[in-house]
C-alpha cells in the first residue's frame, strides 16, 4: 500500500496517518474576534506496538484560507499554536500537517466552531445520551427532540471519555440519531499557556504542560454564558458542579447532590425546557 493510499484510508480512523505517524487533532471552539488555541499530538508507531512521541517535529496549522501558523512538538509529542480563525460565526475546518526530513507526510482535520460569546451554551454528557451511552436507541428520539429544541436558543458542547480518535465516528452517530451538531470534547485536556517571544511579540506561541486540567474552566472563561449542563450520572454531575454550572439530571440515578434539577425523562425536558438560572 503506498503512502497516499494509507492517508486516504486510515486518516478518518486514526486522526491522521502517514507511514507510521499518528496525528491527533481534537475538535476546536473559539469565539468571534479571537484566534483559536489548538493543541495537537504527533506520535510514531515504528514497531506496530508502541506509539512513541515524535519530538521536535514541525507542525503546520491552518483554517483555510487564513494564514498558517507553525510550532514544534515537545518531548511528549505535543505542539500548540494560536491560529487565526474566521470572523463570522459558523463551523469550519482546522487542518494540521507535518512533513519529516524524509518527505513523509501526515495530515489531519477537525471541525472548528466559531461562536458569538453572548449566546447561551449547554454542556451535555454525551456518554449518557440514548443511542451513544447505556440507554437504548428507543429513547433516542425523545432525547434528540429535546436537544434540537434547546439548540434553537443554545450552542451545545458534548463531553465524552472516549479518545479523540473516536470523535469523528461520534459526530456521525450524533447526526444519524438526529442530535444537533456541536463540538465533541474530552472532559480533560493538557494544560497550556500562551507566551510571547521578545523578538516577535505579535506572534504568540503555546507552551503545553504535562498535567491534565478540566476543559470546563477554560471554556467558561471564553464562553460566559456556559451555565447549564445535562447529565444522568454522578461523575458528570460532580464535574459540572465543581465548574460552577447548573446541573440538570435526566432520570432517577443518584448523583450524591441535592442542588440539582431533575427531569424523569427526555420528553419531560423537551416539554418544559431548561429551568431559569437561579
Amino acid at each position: 500500500m503506498n503512502r497516499l493510499l494509507c492517508i486516504a484510508i486510515f486518516a478518518p480512523l486514526l486522526g491522521g496517518c502517514g507511514g507510521h505517524y499518528i496525528l491527533t487533532v481534537p475538535d476546536q471552539v473559539t469565539v468571534t474576534g479571537q484566534d483559536v488555541t489548538t493543541v495537537v499530538r504527533l506520535q510514531r508507531n515504528d514497531f506496530f506496538v508502541l506509539s512513541l512521541a515524535s519530538k521536535a517535529s514541525a507542525m503546520r496549522f491552518q483554517v483555510p484560507p487564513l494564514a498558517e501558523r507553525a510550532a514544534y512538538t515537545d518531548e511528549l509529542g505535543y505542539a500548540g499554536a494560536a491560529v487565526p480563525a474566521p470572523e463570522a460565526p459558523g463551523r469550519y475546518t482546522m487542518r494540521v500537517s507535518h512533513m519529516d526530513y524524509e518527505g513523509e507526510e501526515v495530515h489531519a482535520e477537525a471541525p472548528l466552531y466559531v461562536w458569538r460569546a453572548q449566546r447561551p451554551v449547554l454542556a451535555v454528557d454525551m456518554d449518557a445520551l440514548p443511542g451513544l451511552g447505556l440507554q437504548s436507541l428507543k429513547a433516542a428520539e425523545g432525547a434528540s427532540d429535546a436537544l434540537r429544541r434547546l439548540h434553537e436558543t443554545h450552542h451545545i458542547i458534548y463531553f465524552t471519555r472516549e479518545e479523540v480518535e473516536q470523535h469523528a465516528r461520534r459526530h456521525e452517530t450524533l447526526e444519524s440519531l438526529g442530535y444537533p451538531d456541536g463540538p465533541v470534547l474530552l472532559w480533560q485536556r493538557q494544560r497550556w499557556h500562551v507566551a510571547r517571544q521578545e523578538r516577535w511579540p505579535h506572534m504568540p506561541y503555546v507552551v503545553v504542560e504535562s498535567r491534565l486540567v478540566s476543559q470546563l474552566d477554560g471554556l467558561r472563561e471564553m464562553l460566559p454564558n456556559l451555565k447549564a449542563s445535562l447529565c444522568a450520572g454522578r461523575l458528570a454531575a460532580e464535574a459540572y458542579a465543581e465548574a460552577g454550572l447548573n446541573v440538570i439530571v435526566i432520570g432517577e440515578a443518584s448523583v450524591g447532590r441535592e442542588d440539582v434539577r431533575r427531569f424523569r425523562n427526555w420528553r419531560e425536558l423537551a416539554e418544559a425546557g431548561l429551568p431559569a438560572d437561579p
